[in-house]
C-alpha cells in the first residue's frame, strides 16, 4: 500500500466515523423526541423502545412499562440511526452545501419510509401496526437534521489529527497555471 492510498483510506475513515457521530447525535434527538411524544400522549415512556424490542423477543415484550428488553428496542434505534448516519459521513464528506440540512431531513424521511413501507412490513410487522406515524416521522426528520453536522465533525477529526488544511477544488471561475 503506498502513501496515497493510505491518505485515501484514512479520509474515508474520518468521514465514516463523523457520519457516525453525526447519526448517534440524532438518534440520541429521535429518542428523547419518542420519549417526550410518548409522554405527551399520556403513554409510558417505554412504549416505542418496546416495540422495537418485540424485533428479539416477540409480544411480550410489547408492554406500557420497562423492562430490561427496553434496552434493545433503544440499541435497535441506535443501530439503524448510526448506519445510516456512516452512509451519510461516506456520500457527503467535506461538502459544503447550502441546503444540507433540507437534504438531511429529507433523507430522514426517505429512510422511514423505506423502513416502514418495506423492510419491517417483512421483518417484524407489529412495528408498521402500532407505531404513532407522525410522532415517527418528525423522529426521523430530527435525526436527519442531525446528519447535516457531519462535514462540520468530519473537519474538526481532521483538525484533531493535524491533518493539512484541504484545497477545494475551484469550481468556476478561470484557473490559474
Amino acid at each position: 500500500m503506498d502513501a496515497a492510498d493510505a491518505e485515501t483510506t484514512r479520509v474515508k475513515l474520518r468521514h465514516l466515523l463523523a457520519g457516525l457521530e453525526a447519526g448517534m447525535l440524532g438518534a440520541t434527538y429521535m429518542i428523547v423526541w419518542l420519549m417526550l411524544g410518548s409522554r405527551l400522549a399520556r403513554r409510558s415512556i417505554w412504549d416505542i423502545p418496546n416495540l422495537f424490542a418485540t424485533t428479539f423477543y416477540g409480544p411480550v415484550a410489547y408492554q406500557g412499562q420497562y423492562f430490561r428488553s427496553s434496552w434493545s428496542g433503544i440499541a435497535l434505534i441506535v443501530a439503524i440511526c448510526g448506519l445510516g448516519g456512516m452512509l451519510w459521513g461516506l456520500v457527503w464528506r467535506d461538502e459544503r452545501q447550502p441546503f444540507l440540512t433540507l437534504f438531511g431531513a429529507i433523507a430522514g424521511l426517505a429512510v422511514y419510509f423505506v423502513f416502514f413501507d418495506f423492510i419491517w412490513k417483512w421483518v417484524n410487522p407489529a412495528i408498521p401496526m402500532y407505531a404513532p406515524f407522525r410522532q415517527l416521522q418528525i423522529g426521523y426528520i430530527l435525526w436527519g437534521i442531525a446528519l447535516a453536522r457531519s462535514p462540520q465533525f468530519s473537519r474538526a477529526i481532521a483538525k484533531a489529527n493535524g491533518a493539512p488544511q484541504e484545497v477545494f477544488e475551484v469550481r468556476s471561475g478561470e484557473v490559474i497555471r
